[in-house]
């Protein structure tokens, strides 16, 4: 769980993030020009990833308060360095004139954290000037697939989701929101993220928007699988 009181907050987090990722990339040992220089193309595919959950839940819901924040700090100590976890709103050791609507809603690893509506708000305008996403004034997820971006104010978004937690909840797609993000941060630290990416990379065009999808329907009851990915569903949206 990383400090995101604000856009920029996320954007400069990521793209440090990013700088220090290695590039992944097909190894080879080869002499043979032909097989070289193949590899070599394929290589130069192959870019930096990182996958980025961003939480839009206000602690003033019903839902967030009991899906959502008193799994903060566990969220915070799990994800490590396998997924960036932002919810947008909360942050801590922030000045009190910044902010004058800050209160402390949680504890993160022994540390207060605090909440503005006004944060809040204008994370939700950034993103909506930034992306197709609209907010719809409940509980989501974005599930972003970010690369470098060579401006230093904005992300450099391959594919996004969005996930409406509360309509997946009555869906019974989850039991909790804390599986759910469990699933994603198990996903994340394991080696098929990076077989995925590097598939994606290759083949890119259509199977590449779907990457993030795909794998969040991975999650689902298998009944859900199928309706969700017959259309945009409300639930789960590319974006």
């Amino acid at each position: 769980m990383i400090d995101a009181i604000c856009f920029k907050d996320i954007v400069d987090s990521v793209n440090q993030n990013l700088k220090s990722l290695p590039i992944r990339g097909v190894c080879f040992d080869s002499v043979d020009p032909v097989t070289s220089k193949a590899m070599q193309e394929i290589n130069s595919k192959i870019k930096k990833h990182a996958l980025v959950a961003i939480l839009f839940c206000n602690p003033k819901t019903d839902f967030c308060q009991k899906e959502i924040l008193a799994s903060l700090s566990y969220l915070h100590h799990r994800s490590k360095h396998h997924i960036n976890i932002f919810c947008c709103g909360y942050g801590a050791y922030w000045p009190e004139h910044k902010y004058p609507d800050l209160e402390v809603v949680t504890s993160i690893g022994g540390t207060d954290w605090c909440y503005s509506d006004n944060a809040f708000v204008e994370a939700i305008e950034a993103f909506e000037n930034t992306t197709k996403w609209k907010y719809s004034g409940e509980n989501e997820l974005l599930l972003l697939d970010v690369s470098p971006s060579n401006e230093s104010d904005n992300l450099n978004i391959n594919s996004a989701i969005v996930c409406n937690l509360e309509r997946m909840k009555l869906d019974k797609a989850f039991s909790s929101v804390r599986s759910l993000l469990e699933d994603i941060i198990r996903y994340a630290s394991s080696t098929n993220a990076n077989d995925a990416w590097e598939f994606s990379d290759i083949k890119g065009g259509e199977l590449a928007v779907d990457f993030l999808k795909n794998i969040m329907l991975s999650f689902l009851p298998k009944q859900l699988q199928v309706s969700y990915k017959k259309a945009e569903s409300y639930a789960i949206k590319k974006i």
